[in-house]
């Protein structure tokens, strides 16, 4: 079947029917000259299939492109003309250099947060636009590069334009077949998740520097090769061609036409590549026509045309379409009880009550933590033993959720150690730590809200695979074995619990229990030696809350080590088997449950030292949380 073949992707049928349409279309043009605009809309479109990808899958704008598909042109002309070499050299030279200037463009400034690389590349493109002017002698200035060779593929010349349409688009095809590739793999899954949430993609095992570097990159050589098409297509190159106007104008064209649907970049670029021709008569409006093109499509159509279009047709085929009640309704009762409470026996016992491990599976020592002139965290010290549950409580901005950043490589310490069992894993990057056996949860629900229940949860199985760029945009045999393995590992994962029947449901439409049951699923799936739990049952009812909290600490039968940030103090004393308290950044007392819940240092923190006489009770019910309300920490600590 198709489907199966190496570098065909699965959504085959539309491509192929696209292609068909593309082969008959020049019998119905009246003449060459639109066979010159379909031209230059296939170059365009290569142009923008890489950018959509840059911008729509991995979340990072550029206001280059027009550079890369210059130096891609210029490179090749001066290669083959100036120099006398052969086609093949000039293509080679000109994506060489753009890969490596987009190398060395990509990676300092896709490690900042912002839009750095927006300027990066807007600064790049007006720098390269000067030089392509004034190095006269080598680019030709502003009068032009001419006498650049046709096309030709070994003895087939490519010097018509009816030759180049049926070149060009070919090439299309087979690069758009590639990305239709990358997109539906377990890169093109992880560049959607980088752009949403980077942070949590990060915890997920995903190197997210690395990930936005190699599609930066891939973006870059595909506009230079567009550029080199270009260049021996019209035989006569300027600058004028290649300035940040034409940036503006192929991110329109992906803006336009839907930012992340590939289709919908097509749709953009067939649009405003015919606009500049439908309006020949205001030329000198044409920037300003583009500025509305550009805000009337984010005004009317957020999410692009394509997107608008294809969800108007579903709405339209679901009004003459009966309800699908075939499908198997979700099973009520207790999803994810404890196995053991499911059969009438005693949860587990404690790990207090288990022969110690050779190893901790976690050990924090003299761990500091700074912010600027404020100490988050001073001097804190504690382990955590395979099968142990550890709970991390104190007032509200102690520094509980730093500490968990800390662990799990989100925040880099500035004193201090951490191990995990024997690996010093101090300062190490969080897709690193992940990569190590260390998951977690968030205080809010971190979901890839775009993305379905299952692709949130193959999320979690990333570091499972070992497919990467070109064997995802190959489609290679491998990879679909890699991915179907993936895919049954993530629905076995799914299986007993309320997301069985929701496997295709987006993550935004699940309950805040359901999500939190998610989210911690895809923890598991790193399969971590050590849980980090920030206030897993924040926001739930007494019930779910209960049936949440059997489920987690079913797991440390298998001897995993979770360590619990929590405010209600019911959950503390029932689930935790050691207590660590801090306030103010620092460890004020640790111990068991109810050592901790008598612990007069641990009262006054809660209470005030007016009220240090409390009862044990009076603690548990005034202390922060024990009413289950989802308190969060202050924004220092996060």
């Amino acid at each position: 079947m198709a489907q199966h073949m190496p570098f065909v992707p699965k959504d085959w049928k539309p491509l192929a029917a696209l292609m068909v349409f593309a082969a008959l279309l020049p019998r119905m043009l009246p003449n060459d000259y639109f066979l010159v605009l379909f031209n230059i809309m296939a170059l365009n479109a290569l142009v923008v299939l890489g950018l959509n990808f840059l911008i729509g899958c991995a979340g990072q704008i550029s206001l280059g492109h027009a550079a890369f598909y210059g130096l891609g042109a210029y490179t090749s002309a001066i290669v083959t003309t100036t120099l006398g070499w052969p086609l093949w050299a000039g293509l080679t030279a000109g994506l060489a250099v753009a890969a490596l200037v987009g190398l060395v463009l990509a990676v300092p400034t896709l490690r900042l947060e912002g839009h750095y690389l927006v300027m990066a590349t807007l600064g790049f493109n007006i720098i390269v636009s000067i030089c392509l002017n004034q190095m006269e002698e080598l680019t030709g200035g502003p009068s032009g590069f001419p006498g650049i060779p046709s096309l030709h593929v070994g003895p087939l010349a490519i010097d018509t334009d009816r030759a180049f349409y049926g070149f060009i688009w070919a090439v299309f095809f087979g690069v758009f077949a590639l990305f239709l590739n990358l997109e539906d793999s377990r890169v093109g899954r992880a560049l959607r998740a980088i752009h949403e949430k980077e942070l949590t993609a990060r915890t997920l095992g995903v190197p997210t520097h690395a990930y936005k570097v190699g599609v930066f990159v891939l973006s870059a050589v595909l506009a230079a090769f567009a550029g080199f098409c270009y260049a021996h297509y019209v035989t006569f190159i300027s600058p004028k061609t290649f300035d940040i106007f034409y940036s503006v104008q192929v991110v329109t064209m992906v803006v336009v036409g839907g930012m992340g649907n590939l289709w919908g970049g097509l749709v953009g670029t067939a649009l405003l590549t015919s606009l500049p021709e439908l309006l020949h008569h205001f030329e000198d409006l044409h920037v300003l026509i583009y500025g509305l093109v550009l805000m009337g499509s984010l005004v009317f159509f957020p999410h692009g045309l394509a997107p608008a279009v294809a969800a108007a047709a579903k709405t339209a085929f679901r009004r003459g379409t009966p309800p699908d009640t075939g499908g198997k309704a979700p099973r009520p009762g207790n999803y994810i009880s404890h196995p053991a409470r499911q059969a009438g026996r005693p949860r587990p016992p404690r790990a207090d009550s288990t022969p110690s491990a050779p190893l901790d599976a976690l050990t924090v020592q003299h761990l500091c933590v700074r912010f600027g002139g404020l100490q988050a965290l001073q001097d804190v010290s504690f382990r955590v033993r395979p099968g142990q549950i550890v709970a991390l409580i104190g007032p509200n901005g102690a520094g509980k959720t730093t500490l968990l950043n800390a662990i799990s490589g989100l925040v880099p310490p500035h004193q201090g150690r951490i191990l995990a069992g024997d690996r010093d894993i101090t300062g190490l990057p969080a897709h690193r730590v992940a990569r190590w056996g260390i998951g977690r949860s968030f205080q809010t629900v971190q979901m890839f809200s775009h993305l379905s229940v299952l692709d949130n949860l193959l999320l979690g199985f990333h570091r499972c695979g070992r497919a990467g760029f070109l064997t995802a945009l190959c489609h290679t045999p491998a990879e679909r074995r890699e991915e179907r393995a993936l895919r049954e590992g993530a629905r076995m994962a799914l299986q007993g619990t309320p997301l069985e029947e929701k496997a295709h449901v987006p993550a935004a439409a699940l309950s805040l229990y359901e999500q939190k049951v998610l989210e911690i699923l895809r923890a598991l799936a790193l399969e971590p030696k050590l849980l980090l739990l920030d206030e897993p049952v924040g926001g739930l009812n007494p019930n779910e809350s209960a049936r949440l909290m059997d489920w987690i600490g079913a797991h440390r039968k298998a001897g995993m080590a979770m360590v619990l940030v929590e405010h209600d103090m019911n959950v503390v004393m029932e689930y935790a088997d050691h207590v660590v308290v801090l306030q103010h950044g620092q460890v004020i007392a640790q111990g068991s449950p109810r050592k901790i819940q008598k612990d007069p240092k641990v009262i006054a923190a809660y209470l005030g030292t007016g009220r240090r006489k409390g009862s044990e009770e009076t603690w548990r019910e005034e202390a922060p949380g024990s009413g289950r309300d989802n308190h969060q920490e202050d924004s220092e600590t996060s």
